[in-house]
Parts: C-alpha cells; sequence; structure tokens
C-alpha cells in the first residue's frame, strides 16, 4: 500500500519541481536581461546564485522524480534498489534544506514590495515551492522507510515497493504464496509395494 503512496508523492514531488524550475529560470532569464533595477536588490544584468542553485536542484529533482516514478510504476526491480533511492532523497533533502534555508534568509523581507512587483511575489513563491519540495522530500524518505520496513527488505530490495511475483502455471503468484516443490515425486522417489 506504500508503494502507492510513494508514486503520489512523486508525482507531487515531480509537479512541484517542475514549477520551481520554470520559477527560478524566469528569476534569471529576468535578472540577466532586464535594463532597469531590480526592485529588491537594485542591481542590474545579474543572478542570484542561490536562485541558480534552486535550478540546479529543481532540475535533479525533476529527474529523479521521473525516473522512481517509472521505477516504481513499471515495477522494474532490477533497475533501482532502496539504496540508490535513499541516496538521491539524501542528496535532494539537503540541497533543498540548504537552498530553501538561504534563500528565506537572503529574501527575508519581501513583504514591502509584495503587492506591487511581480518580481517580488515570483521571490515569493520560490521561497515557499522550496519549502514545498523539501517537505515532499522529506515524507518520501519516510514513505521508503515504511514501505522497505513493510515488506521486510534490506537496502538491496526492488525499490518499487511491491511484493515479487513469479509465474506459476499461467497466474501471477507472489512469490512467498507460491507453492512449495513437491518433493515425493520425480526419479528419486521410492514407491512401495504391498
Amino acid at each position: 500500500m506504500l508503494h502507492i503512496v510513494r508514486l503520489c508523492l512523486y508525482a507531487l514531488l515531480f509537479a512541484c519541481s517542475t514549477v520551481l524550475l520554470a520559477l527560478t529560470a524566469f528569476r534569471i532569464h529576468h535578472t540577466k536581461s532586464s535594463d532597469t533595477p531590480d526592485v529588491y536588490t537594485g542591481h542590474v544584468h545579474f543572478y542570484d546564485p542561490i536562485v541558480a542553485a534552486l535550478l540546479v536542484t529543481s532540475i535533479l529533482s525533476v529527474l529523479f522524480s521521473m525516473y522512481f516514478l517509472s521505477i516504481i510504476a513499471g515495477r522494474l526491480g532490477r533497475a533501482a534498489n532502496y539504496a540508490s533511492e535513499h541516496v538521491c532523497l539524501a542528496i535532494l533533502w539537503i540541497m533543498f534544506l540548504v537552498c530553501a534555508a538561504v534563500f528565506t534568509h537572503d529574501f527575508v523581507s519581501l513583504k514591502r514590495c509584495r503587492g506591487f512587483d511581480k518580481q517580488c511575489r515570483t521571490l515569493e513563491t520560490i521561497k515557499g515551492f522550496a519549502w514545498i519540495n523539501f517537505g515532499l522530500v522529506t515524507f518520501l524518505w519516510a514513505a521508503s522507510f515504511g514501505n522497505m520496513g513493510q515488506r521486510g527488505a534490506s537496502f538491496t530490495g526492488p525499490a518499487h515497493g511491491r511484493e515479487e511475483m513469479r509465474q506459476t502455471t499461467g497466474h501471477n503468484v507472489p512469490a512467498s504464496a507460491a507453492p512449495a516443490a513437491d518433493t515425493t515425486t520425480g526419479p528419486t522417489a521410492t514407491t512401495a509395494t504391498a
């Protein structure tokens, strides 16, 4: 059941990361190409390094979420294991935490220009989506650990999060529910005659 929760969380992470990617790209394009001074910083033809860092983080997040969406939805067990998922989530978690914290510190007083300038509203939205993505990655990490514990899997278990199926007489049966091989018949079995 938790694989469905993970699937939904990865879909949300993909959507929110795509929005963050678009907002940060818009902000960088605006600050690099505008001839008028920026309303918040007063600079012309510049870019904020933290906005570029959020752009890189959102690109990684889009790529990781697309990859793990395909793993979980497609049940591609050999393509990734829990260890690779947790490494990717750890990288995203650290990057989103650092970027969101630095962005919040750098743009702490946006209230003064929020009502009349589009760039201030863009900065507020970037800040919000950075923290939303951080929260989603945190929930994904917890859901992945929960799914791993629910299945009793190790870090080398398949990241799709569902029980392995094996083919038996034309039906898909969970590996744990498949009948054991009959050891009483065959060439080594002895028959008693009366």
